[in-house]
């Protein structure tokens, strides 16, 4: 039986889940919901044509009808907004196939105290932290005096990757405070500054089952050397050459299974992406953050890698059965063409016809037009993507291929592959 899959989102993480799908022998068609006209330009490609549907990613009424009426095998949820609207439980009330966590499992994304409570209840290392409700500013401020630099602060909330504050100087944490708590009367957490190396861990649960799709390191500053803001990501690459098999079963025993039993336990199992964002310190890995969807950028080059049927791994998600992953021995790596201006007000109608002669390299994010003329409409217009043998030689042919842009008013980092050594 040929299979319909729908992916709820729009930008290069929803390509890249679309042609995952669009390359299995066992999927005929493949829906994108809004999608972008980039992602359509893949029918140039030999997988099965991937279409977009003028549907938000939170009418979630009408993407219930949509997946009802086009008779969709599985839906694939992208982005957070629509799990922190409760889409997965409105989809099962229909018995519709979904992968993603219900309203209540999104909260290890979407409240970062949650998620502490949960680590703190299954004995999962991670950082001390004090929590601070929007009201308690001077206390807040106190505390930050008291524990001293260096700490990190937390939005307590979704924040598109954007809510976490490294200040390196206490007048800089005071303003962030009064921006966070003052202005944007948001809650906080204050923690510790934890040393170490970081990377991520993806895993698929399902309750108690638990599948390990790899790890990957991503680039979140704007500016080479890690310097400027905070953005939602400049690039990636995967494997990670220092987690081997042993640390990454660690990863699942210590800290992915431990908070999959406690959420079992506390009456809210959680279904679908867990994204574990991980710090190795002197006293082992520790989490950072949790996340309840696939990253972006890691994605794109994460998928890429899986030689084991994605329709297979997401059906043996589904139904909790044992489904050994194999990967390609090679490495990934992904480069984000931005706007002049991104991470801040950018660029946008950049005209973009020169990107199709690359389309199998190309993952789209912030684009519009047709898919024959495109133009630019946000911060990170596409992600440039290559395979190798090494990661040496992936990062060459990334930006081998990112340099034949040559698209004016865009920049892109130049060390993406470099800098995240052990």
């Amino acid at each position: 039986m040929n299979h319909k899959v729908l992916i709820i989102g729009a930008g290069g993480r929803e390509h890249a889940i679309a042609r995952a799908f669009a390359n299995s022998p066992r999927v005929e068609r493949v829906f994108v919901a809004p999608g972008n006209p980039g992602m359509e330009r893949d029918e140039v490609l030999d997988q099965a044509p991937i279409e977009c549907v003028d549907l938000e990613v939170t009418a979630i009424a009408a993407l219930v009808e949509f997946a009802e009426t086009n008779n969709i095998s599985v839906t694939f949820v992208g982005p957070e907004q629509p799990l922190e609207l409760g889409i997965v439980d409105e989809f099962r009330q229909r018995n519709l196939a979904i992968v993603g966590p219900t309203k209540v499992g999104a909260q290890l994304e979407n409240s970062k105290w949650f998620a502490k409570n949960i680590m703190g209840e299954a004995q999962v290392k991670t950082a001390q932290c004090q929590f601070f409700e929007f009201e308690q500013f001077e206390a807040a401020l106190a505390y930050c005096h008291t524990i001293g630099l260096p700490f990190v602060m937390k939005v307590d909330g979704l924040m598109a990757g954007k809510g976490v504050i490294i200040p390196e100087t206490m007048a800089e944490a005071e303003a962030a405070l009064i921006e966070i708590m003052q202005t944007m009367q948001k809650n906080l957490l204050i923690e510790e500054f934890m040393v170490g190396v970081e990377f991520s861990h993806f895993s698929l649960v399902n309750e108690d089952h638990i599948i390990s799709l790899g790890n990957a390191c991503d680039y979140k500053r704007v500016g080479d050397n890690d310097q400027g803001l905070n953005t939602g990501g400049m690039g990636a690459f995967a494997p990670v050459p220092w987690v081997d098999d042993q640390l990454n079963q660690q990863i699942i025993d210590e800290i992915v299974r431990p908070v999959a039993k406690q959420m079992v336990a506390n009456g809210t199992p959680f279904t679908g992406i867990l994204y574990t964002g991980v710090i190795l310190t002197s006293d082992g890995p520790k989490v950072v953050e949790f996340n309840t969807r696939l990253g972006d950028p890691e994605t794109q080059i994460l998928l890429p890698l899986l030689a084991t049927d994605f329709y297979d791994v997401i059906e043996a998600h589904l139904s909790k059965t044992t489904i050994q992953i194999a990967y390609e021995q090679q490495s990934s790596l992904g480069i984000v063409l931005a706007a002049e201006g991104y991470p801040g007000p950018c660029q946008t109608n950049i005209a973009l016809d020169n990107t199709d002669m690359l389309q199998a390299n190309v993952l789209y994010a912030g684009v519009g037009g047709t898919k024959e003329s495109l133009y630019s409409t946000g911060g990170r217009i596409l992600m440039m993507t290559a395979q190798a043998a090494t990661l040496t030689d992936a990062r060459n042919k990334a930006y081998q291929l990112m340099n034949q842009l040559a698209i004016p008013q865009t920049f892109y980092r130049k060390d993406i592959g470099l800098n995240r050594d052990k």
